[in-house]
């Protein structure tokens, strides 16, 4: 298995911090519009459904761009 350079793999964990600090913010932001738009009661039990799948996607987005950027450099 090659391994790409360890400032690449430092810098990796940095931009995962990041990535999971981002896709937090972007997810309150999610639900805070959704919030806003939909206000009935069945709309704002699925409050933590809507906050989750904005946090999964995010995320996943974000290390799918890391995941690229890895593979192209190595």
């Amino acid at each position: 298995m090659n391994f790409p350079n360890p400032w690449i793999t430092i810098l990796s964990f940095v931009y995962i911090f990041f990535n999971g600090f981002f896709a937090f913010q972007l997810s309150r932001k999610i639900v805070e519009v959704y919030l806003e738009k939909f206000n009935s009661k069945f709309f704002k039990s699925l409050e933590p459904i809507i906050g989750s799948l904005g946090f999964i996607g995010s995320f996943g987005g974000g290390l799918l761009i890391l995941y690229l950027f890895i593979i192209n450099i190595t």
